[in-house]
C-alpha cells in the first residue's frame, strides 16, 4: 500500500481550484468530483515508473549472476560460478544436451513480471505485483535426466550429486555424452575409454570433492520482494 504525501494532493487540489474560481457552481462540481480520479492517474504513474526500476534491477541480478552466465554460456563454459571446483561446468555437469537454452524460459518469465493496480481510496494506492515463485520456477526447470523428479534450479542451492564421478574434456566430443566434452562415469576405469583411451591421468581421483552450494534464485527473489515492500510503505 502506497501512501499519498499529503503535499502532493494540497498542490494539486490548490491548482485546480485556483483555475476554477470564476468557473459556475456547478462547473467546480463536477470536476471536484473527477479529482481523485486525476490523484490517482498521478500516483499511478509514479508507482509504475518506480515498479520498472525494481523489476530491472531484479533482471539485470539474474542476467549477471554467475550460475546464469555459465549456464548460458553453454558446454564450453568456465565455472566462474565456484560450485565444481573450478571444473568443467554447469551445463555439462546438469547434464544439458549441446544446443539447449535452459535459462531462456527463466528469462521469459522474469520479463513478463508486471504491477497491476487494485484500487486508490482515501490517499491510498494498491497493488498486486506477478513476479515469478521459487515453486513456479522449479516446475519449469527439471533436471534434463530426471524429469518430474527434481530442478536443476534448486540443486544449484541445495546441492547436486555426481560430481565425483563428472569427467570433463575441454573442447572434445565424447562418445554417448548428452552435452559433448562431458560425461558420468559409471564403470570406473572402464568407463574412462570414452575419452579415447585407457587413463584420464588420474582425473577420477582428483574429482571426489563435493558440489558447492551457492545462493542462486531465492536471493534475487528476496531483495527483488524487499524492494516492492519499500515501494508498498513509502510516501511519494
Amino acid at each position: 500500500m502506497v501512501c499519498l504525501n499529503p503535499l502532493i494532493i494540497h498542490s494539486f487540489y490548490f491548482l485546480q481550484k485556483s483555475k476554477m474560481a470564476t468557473l459556475p457552481r456547478d462547473v467546480k462540481k463536477s470536476i471536484n468530483s473527477q479529482l481523485p480520479k486525476e490523484v490517482g492517474k498521478k500516483i499511478e504513474a509514479m508507482v509504475l515508473e518506480k515498479f520498472e526500476v525494481i523489476k530491472n534491477a531484479m533482471i539485470q541480478e539474474f542476467e549477471s549472476h554467475p550460475v546464469t552466465v555459465e549456464i548460458d554460456s553453454g558446454p564450453n563454459s568456465s565455472n566462474i560460478s565456484g560450485t565444481l571446483g573450478g571444473y568443467g561446468n554447469l551445463f555439462t555437469f546438469i547434464g544439458f544436451a549441446d544446443g539447449d537454452n535452459p535459462i531462456s524460459e527463466v528469462r521469459d518469465r522474469f520479463e513478463k513480471t508486471l504491477i497491476r493496480k487494485i484500487n486508490y481510496k482515501n490517499g491510498f494506492f494498491n497493488f498486486i505485483t506477478t513476479e515469478p515463485t521459487k515453486s513456479e520456477l522449479y516446475a519449469m526447470t527439471p533436471l534434463p535426466w530426471a524429469v518430474g523428479q527434481r530442478s536443476w534450479m534448486d540443486g544449484i542451492e541445495t546441492g547436486l550429486s555426481g560430481l565425483g564421478s563428472y569427467l570433463y574434456k575441454e573442447g572434445k566430443e565424447i562418445s554417448k555424452s548428452r552435452s559433448g566434452p562431458a560425461i558420468q562415469l559409471k564403470g570406473g576405469k572402464k568407463s574412462e575409454s570414452a575419452f579415447g583411451g585407457s587413463s584420464t591421468g588420474g582425473a577420477i581421483g582428483l574429482q571426489r570433492s563435493r558440489y558447492s552450494r551457492v545462493s542462486y534464485i531465492s536471493s534475487i527473489l528476496k531483495n527483488f520482494n524487499k524492494s516492492i515492500e519499500r515501494l508498498r510503505n513509502s510516501t511519494l
